[in-house]
């Protein structure tokens, strides 16, 4: 059987393009086994960085077998 696996992955990038990432910057948070877990983990990173206007998280999910 297949489980989905969540993660937060995030970054600080040089302008509003979000095109080049900081060098170091870059964060990844899981995995989590439910998508509410990988929800509460990026609204915990979205409102820590909310005055930061280049920063930005997104959650990812794959498969595991």
């Amino acid at each position: 059987m297949t489980k989905q696996q969540f993660w937060v992955i995030g970054a600080d990038y040089r302008d509003m393009q979000f095109q080049q990432v900081v060098d170091g910057s870059s964060q990844v948070l899981g995995p989590y086994t439910d998508y509410r877990e990988a929800s509460q983990a990026w609204r915990e990173q979205a409102m820590a960085t909310r005055y930061k206007a280049t920063t930005r998280f997104t959650i990812v999910v794959n498969a595991a077998n």
